[in-house]
């Protein structure tokens, strides 16, 4: 269950509450995000608007700490800094260890690597100023084709991911270091559609949601979480919508699943976000200027990435108005106050940087997860000893959709080829034809799949460029082809007739040395697969 709060820190937070005005407790409702101001817009932001959240973005990481450290000096009340942290510290590219994606956390499955994992995040991301991490995504992949969760899910088995995710919530509270958001209520994983893109819906019977994510989500709060994001998704079953499911609206507009369903039904009592405000899952079905009022009336205590000072105002005027109530203004923020209570973040915003051996240590065991949780798809996943050795000439093949915002090929892969004596040609989606002749040249090609979250909103399968050069089968004309789905373990199922198949779960540099340790045969793939792969079945379409 959720921690109480000692003494000293409910002190702080009565004290703080009872002296702020109106003004300072709206602006802990709200959370924008950093990417689009400078330090010097943000100082002044904070002076039209008091904040109590900001969400820190990737862009002009080497700024970051000195904007956090320049917003907390002007913060009358310490700022509550998120981050998507959900495999590792990974917002940060350098110092931090590169744990791979939760599916790989899945196939390893392992609590305490989970665990270590969870403390690596919140040392590496402390010390830096950022202490709330929407992380871990708890929802179930159920649906093989949702482009939201696949890789960044556990699995779809309550009784695996339970263990997991609850040690991955021990590893980032410990110490009160870090709070975890578990993501996305009322649960993500069971439509096909994204709710970037539209309103989703979580379809299932009350019975049966009951017994999946209900058990899930009472685990979460078990573990103690002290935040839960609201999804841009919709439970008709609960709502009331079972005959025009395509009515209901996504828990962060509805009433009935924030406080009916997660806080009176499930209990939870720690802080409830919503996941980012310019989704269509949420644009879609409301008005800009009422989108932040009718969330936060609808029972969000936080309104993420708010445009700061428009979304201010409009939740003022609401509250002249008597739209929005002092009431739920004073609950809200309070919620938010006890967070930064339970991080301390009224002693210090920022924390000690984790010493070298502690460093050292989550390196091992972020390597030591990519190794566990390669797993053997279709073969054996090792390559033929009569092929290995130093000076052999190679091909390594990227296929994936270039999206030069986020990871366009896989370097790692190659670098550890060529320490190994290898003579590395590269191609990243060629042509059909000239794939072919290549593969001719050499006595054997690896061909990696990069299908991860978010490269291309909407789906995780392949698409565009990454498919041409399956075109002619090249792989039937050659013996020695092996291929590794870095991020989606689906591969299998839309090229059913690969040879062999060693799925990995994630890009990460850690997940491509792990490759290459199991075709070259220095370690064995133990993983196991933590979701169902779909099954192709003669049956008879629904046509009512």
């Amino acid at each position: 269950m959720l921690a109480p709060l000692t003494g000293k820190q409910r002190k702080w937070v009565d004290d703080t509450l009872n002296k702020l005005s109106m003004e300072q407790l709206v602006g802990h409702l709200l959370c924008p995000e950093s990417r689009n101001y400078s330090i010097r817009d943000w100082l002044d932001i904070l002076e039209k608007v008091p904040l109590g959240c900001i969400f820190s973005c990737e862009k002009r990481l080497e700024e970051n700490e000195l904007l956090l450290r320049e917003l907390q000096k002007a913060s009358a009340v310490p700022l509550l800094v998120a981050a998507d942290m959900e495999h590792g510290a990974i917002m940060f590219k350098k110092g931090v260890a590169r744990f791979p994606d939760q599916m790989a956390v899945g196939a390893a499955d392992d609590a305490e690597l989970a665990y270590q994992m969870g403390r690596a995040t919140a040392k590496e991301s402390r010390c830096r100023g950022v202490h709330w991490t929407f992380s871990p995504v708890v929802d179930l992949n159920l649906n093989f084709q949702n482009p939201v969760t696949n890789h960044r899910s556990l699995g779809d088995n309550p009784d695996k991911t339970i263990p997991l995710f609850q040690a991955i919530v021990r590893g980032l509270q410990e110490d009160g270091l870090m709070a975890a958001t578990v993501k996305h209520f009322p649960g993500d994983g069971v439509d096909d559609r994204d709710q970037h893109l539209c309103t989703s819906v979580n379809s299932l019977p009350k019975w049966q949601w009951e017994k999946l994510y209900g058990r899930v989500w009472r685990a979460a709060f078990d573990a103690g979480a002290m935040s839960v994001m609201a999804g841009h998704i919709s439970y008709p079953d609960w709502q009331g919508f079972a005959d025009s499911p395509a009515d209901a609206l996504p828990a962060t507009l509805c009433e009935s699943l924030q406080v009916g369903l997660l806080r009176r039904e499930l209990g939870f009592e720690g802080l409830l976000v919503s996941d980012a405000a310019p989704m269509v899952g949420i644009t879609s079905r409301v008005k800009a200027e009422e989108m932040a009022l009718k969330n936060i009336v609808s029972g969000s205590d936080v309104f993420l990435f708010a445009e700061p000072v428009k979304d201010f105002e409009r939740l003022m005027a609401a509250v002249k108005d008597g739209r929005l109530s002092e009431g739920r203004v004073r609950e809200a923020a309070r919620r938010v106050l006890e967070m930064k209570a339970r991080l301390n973040l009224h002693v210090d915003p920022f924390g000690k940087q984790p010493s070298a051996v502690e460093l050292k240590g989550f390196e091992a065991s972020a390597q030591a997860m990519a190794d566990k949780a390669a797993t053997a798809l279709r073969g054996p996943c090792r390559v033929p000893k009569k092929l290995a050795g130093k000076g052999k000439r190679v091909l390594t093949v990227t296929l994936t959709y270039v999206n030069k915002t986020r990871q366009s090929d896989l370097e790692v892969f190659d670098a550890e080829l060529k320490e190994r004596g290898y003579e590395v040609e590269h191609l990243l989606n060629p042509e059909h034809n000239v794939l072919m002749k290549r593969c001719g040249e050499v006595s054997m090609v690896f061909v990696n799949v990069l299908s991860v979250m978010h490269l291309r909103i909407g789906t995780t399968r392949l698409t565009g460029e990454a498919v041409m050069p399956f075109w002619r089968s090249f792989y039937a004309n050659h013996d020695n082809v092996f291929f590794s789905a870095f991020g989606s373990p689906y591969l299998l199922h839309e090229q059913p007739h690969l040879p062999n198949l060693l799925a990995l779960y994630s890009a990460e540099s850690t997940a491509q040395r792990a490759a290459v340790k199991v075709w070259l045969g220095e370690i064995k793939p133990e993983g196991v697969c933590p979701v169902r792969l779909p099954q192709v079945k003669v049956k008879a379409l629904d046509l009512d």
